[in-house]
């Protein structure tokens, strides 16, 4: 009974990632926490630098996918330790950010689409089903808020969207790439993505010593990819 609880528990560790010829595949499973947050409520309203913004129409939507080990490791010692992502070693790679009705060329900031409705806050069955791609409540409240108020009639239309558009993707295998620079990651996309995603439609972040931030994929309306420069 011991050796079963003990592989089933490994089986469940591993399938967080599985990588075939470089490539990663999408996170069907990860590990969860022994318990999950039970207080994680957003209220922009109490936050310094947020607004609302309820009048503009998003022009397209910006899909972020945040590089876990390059976050944890900005973190404290205590910080990272409240991080659940942070605390499973090599078991979290890109994780979603969110996905962000957005405006070409606004004037500031403020004009972007943002914490169109203050709702009530998620259930944990919904949080387990989206924790692998997600993997922190707080995150996954205030991303619906933010911007998922902006377009999406219920957190299950925005979390599934957000689902489909990371399982269409096919992810290179990062963590085995030697030394890799935004552009050969970017270059790595590209080619497994092809014909699909362009070179205008992806754009790669790393901080000052080169290692990897996020990834960012442009969608129209319709979620085809669309330039993100336009």
């Amino acid at each position: 009974m011991m050796t079963t609880y003990f592989l089933v528990k490994i089986l469940v560790i591993v399938s967080c990632a599985s990588y075939t010829n470089g490539v990663s595949s999408a996170q069907k499973s990860c590990p969860m926490p022994p318990k999950f947050k039970t207080n994680f409520d957003y209220n922009w309203q109490s936050k310094d630098h947020e607004w609302s913004n309820t009048n503009t129409r998003p022009d397209y939507f910006l899909f972020s996918l945040s590089w876990s080990p390059t976050f944890c490791s900005t973190l404290s010692d205590s910080a990272r330790n409240r991080e659940f992502q942070c605390s499973r070693a090599d078991q979290f790679g890109l994780i979603v950010h969110g996905l962000w009705p957005s405006k070409f060329d606004p004037k500031s900031p403020l004009d972007m689409p943002r914490n169109c409705r203050n709702d009530q806050q998620l259930p944990i069955s919904l949080i387990k089903r989206f924790y692998c791609l997600m993997p922190d409540e707080d995150l996954m409240q205030a991303e619906w808020e933010k911007h998922g108020t902006c377009y999406f009639k219920t957190p299950t239309d925005y979390f599934t969207k957000i689902e489909y558009l990371y399982n269409q993707l096919t992810i290179p295998d990062i963590q085995a790439m030697k030394n890799p620079t935004y552009q050969s990651i970017k270059s790595a996309f590209l080619k497994l993505n092809s014909p699909d995603l362009f070179a205008s439609a992806i754009y790669v972040r790393t901080d000052s010593q080169g290692q990897l931030i996020e990834v960012r994929f442009c969608y129209d309306l319709y979620f085809r990819y669309t330039s993100c420069y336009q």
